[in-house]
């Protein structure tokens, strides 16, 4: 096995969750009349949670089975008690021990005290639950655990504010990682990492901005971008990390909002930032839908850097490979657990040396997953690119935004995975975005989802010409296609 970052957390309680009848649908919460009291809890009478369950109804949203405190004693908050633990009544994050949620309650990480993104998984369950992985090796003491979900737009969303607010009022990831940087970090990746929402200009090989085996060719083929003619220069900001700007060329990339392009990018900009990028400019409306969505069109470094920030670190291959029983493979081949395809035979439609049913993974026609990005492989009409999510409808006709067919985490309860029967699964590991991970020094590409056939094009998992690494390998690479969770020891 390959050798693994273990980073020791501090000891924080398993994440809550709360009822939604509707995931995307807006909560209505009823101003906590706290007064001077932050744990409110411990009054007595104080039984409800924001959304008007008893905790004892609240889906998973405690280990701990004992009725609520009738202590009258307040207990923690506020400038002089210890801070509240998850689940308490809080008014500001110091109160609390990682966070103050939207709600007023405290959250066990810093990036689910949104409610778009932060509590809207599943059936609305905290986006940020993550569970044991019992027997995966860890530091003395603790104990593995790997998100249950996906990351999602908000939670991203909210990793940005925070940075922001830490780092004298910009959004400058890369200082914060410089003052917090992981025992594994490479210093090479901080330079793909924003300083600000704009200015981080950087030169870009003009061969990377391409396909370099197409290079000077008028007519390559449909989803080849051809070198341009000079070096490029990009910019690095936040206002450009998640949209069309390309740091290095991918097959399936599909993060530009331009007309005809059926992008499908997740991270909501508003108008002005996309029509200043030449995209076409989405509803406001779509924000809440979108923060709710897993994450794409993320570079892997950013992916690492939110999930330290978060108290974690991105997944390894051997977690991920550990909880699905997945053989080590290359980045190359899709599949889960036993699962596994000949992309070369898929592209003709041919299915004789590829598995896609079996072990602890769903069937892939079971998952969000499908094998072309643009859906005109391997032959128009074929069941691997069939659809099985829809939301909102009313982008299901649009030809710059196709954003529709990415879900919130959770939504599609066939796609679990547990180790053994009866355990609480993960969603989504084996269907939506495949998933970047660390894989040892660099990272990789795990599983299935949409788009996964275009994923593993040779242009993303082969040598080009003159490189010396797999462009799915790198650091500053994105694509539509992917995202990631985290994985946490405590």
């Amino acid at each position: 096995m390959r050798s693994i970052a273990l980073i020791a957390l501090a000891a924080l309680a398993a994440c809550s969750s709360t009822k939604h009848d509707d995931a995307f649908n807006e909560r209505v919460v009823q101003p906590e009349d706290a007064g001077s009291c932050v744990d409110c809890d411990a009054q007595a009478g104080e039984t409800s949670s924001p959304d008007g369950s008893t905790p004892a109804q609240d889906a998973g949203s405690s280990n701990d089975s004992s009725p609520p405190s009738t202590e009258t004693d307040i207990g923690c908050g506020g400038p002089t008690a210890p801070r509240c633990s998850e689940g308490k009544h809080c008014l500001v994050d110091s109160d609390c021990t990682v966070a103050c949620g939207y709600a007023k309650r405290c959250v066990s990480t810093p990036s689910c005290a949104v409610h778009m993104g932060g509590d809207t998984c599943g059936a609305g369950e905290d986006c940020c639950r993550t569970l044991p992985v019992v027997g995966f090796p860890a530091p003395a003491g603790k104990v593995a655990h790997l998100d249950k979900y996906e990351i999602t737009a908000g939670r991203v969303r909210a990793f940005l504010a925070s940075v922001t607010t830490q780092m004298g009022g910009k959004p400058n990831v890369r200082g914060w990682i410089n003052l917090n940087k992981p025992v594994y970090w490479n210093d090479a990746w901080s330079a793909f990492l924003p300083t600000n929402t704009s200015g981080d200009m950087m030169t870009i090989n003009r061969l990377l901005l391409g396909d370099p085996r197409h290079d000077g060719e008028l007519n390559p083929g449909p989803g080849v971008i051809v070198p341009p003619a000079v070096d490029g220069t990009v910019d690095l900001g936040t206002d450009f990390q998640f949209g069309a700007q390309v740091y290095a060329d991918v097959h399936g990339n599909n993060c530009g909002l331009f007309a005809g392009s059926y992008g499908f990018p997740t991270f909501y900009y508003p108008a002005n930032i996309l029509t200043h990028n030449n995209e076409v400019p989405r509803a406001s409306e779509l924000k809440d839908v979108l923060d709710a969505k897993s994450m794409n069109c993320i570079t892997n470094v950013m992916l690492a850097a939110f999930c330290e920030w978060d108290g974690g670190q991105l997944a390894t291959e051997e977690i991920m490979n550990f909880v699905t029983d997945s053989p080590v493979r290359d980045i190359s081949v899709s599949g889960c657990g036993t699962q596994h395809d000949d992309h070369g035979e898929l592209l003709g439609n041919v299915f004789t040396n590829t598995v896609q049913a079996g072990g602890r993974c769903p069937a892939v026609n079971q998952v969000i997953a499908t094998f072309d990005a643009g859906e005109n492989l391997p032959v128009p009409g074929s069941p691997l690119n069939s659809h099985l999510y829809w939301f909102p409808a009313s982008l299901v006709a649009s030809t710059s935004d196709k954003s529709w067919q990415i879900a919130s985490p959770g939504q599609i309860a066939a796609d679990a995975v547990r180790i053994s029967p009866g355990d609480e699964p993960w969603m989504d590991m084996a269907g939506n975005l495949s998933e970047a991970v660390l894989d040892g020094t660099r990272f990789g590409l795990k599983f299935r989802g949409v788009g996964y056939g275009s994923a593993r094009s040779d242009l993303n998992t082969q040598l080009m010409p003159g490189e010396t690494i797999p462009r799915l390998r790198r650091p500053e690479v994105k694509s539509a296609l992917s995202g990631g969770r985290c994985m946490r020891f405590k």
